[in-house]
């Protein structure tokens, strides 16, 4: 009888702690999917993601859309950087990164990715000319029969990458010899990201000697975009949702004035600097 009662405290004991540890791991679970996602974005496209100094996390002009998703969803949110953009955007693919910060349409990277509207930022491809030289480039028909080039680290959609095919368009590694080609004589314009030009031309001490048109040649939207495979939690897409819905139009105020920002503190840190040799 004694063992009886001593068996039956003992199972009453191993039932309770076994239901006690579920319902914790349970609780943890819901908590991390509730409070934490991991995000990431461009790696080396600056003004619109950059390597942080430390190497497994990267800026972003999306910061003003992450604090929000922080107050309103009460995520914990981290922007993983550690290894090529490429590798970066196919871990969203798969699922183990919950979000990616800027996506392009119809564009086979982005394949097996989920976008979200509105798009919050616009990504402008222009037509950098000298500022005294004898073309009034507008629109696409006005590069017909000339001579031009991108830096083939700019990111541009599948669509502007066809419409550049069209074209007399080359591609260089690097702006010293993209905008060397531009001031020899060599090419006609250049096409860049307004703002990335703006940064690589600022880094050069060229600004003010080259001309950036107001009117893009092709507009670009910037979707941000979660997994197909839908691992991501539904409670963080909906609110993501619910977020651009309601606050699309503040949002890309405060990014656009963000992109300024950047742009204006890279020219004040490049003041004075000296032109390249071939600056005439």
């Amino acid at each position: 009888m004694k063992n009886f009662f001593y068996f039956l405290c003992l199972s009453a004991f191993i039932l309770s702690s076994s239901t006690a540890n579920a319902l914790v791991k349970e609780k943890s679970n819901t908590i991390n999917q509730a409070v934490y996602i991991e995000a990431t974005s461009f790696t080396d496209y600056p003004p619109f993601g950059q390597q942080n100094s430390d190497a497994l996390y990267i800026k972003t002009i999306f910061t003003p859309f992450l604090d929000m998703l922080g107050e309103n969803g009460k995520h914990s949110i981290m922007v993983k950087g550690g290894e090529t953009y490429k590798t970066l955007v196919f871990k969203v693919v798969e699922g183990e990164i919950n979000v990616l910060l800027g996506a392009y349409y119809d564009t086979r990277m982005y394949d097996g990715l989920e976008l979200l509207y509105p798009s919050i930022v616009n990504n402008p491809i222009v037509a950098v000319t000298l500022t005294d030289g004898d073309f009034n480039i507008t629109s696409k028909k006005d590069l017909k029969n000339l001579r031009g080039a991108i830096d083939s680290r700019e990111y541009v959609s599948d669509y502007v990458q066809k419409e550049m095919q069209k074209l007399n368009v080359k591609k260089y590694d690097d702006s010293y010899k993209l905008y060397e080609q531009l001031f020899v004589g060599n090419i006609d314009y250049i096409l860049t990201s307004r703002y990335y030009g703006a940064i690589e031309q600022a880094k050069m001490g060229i600004r003010n000697m080259v001309n950036m048109p107001k009117t893009a040649i092709w507009d670009m939207p910037l979707f941000i975009a979660v997994s197909n495979i839908n691992k991501n939690s539904e409670k963080t897409r909906n609110t993501i949702k619910a977020i651009l819905k309601k606050e699309g139009g503040n949002l890309e105020k405060q990014i656009n004035q963000l992109i300024k920002d950047i742009i204006r503190k890279t020219d004040e840190m490049y003041q004075g600097v000296v032109p390249p040799s071939f600056v005439k």
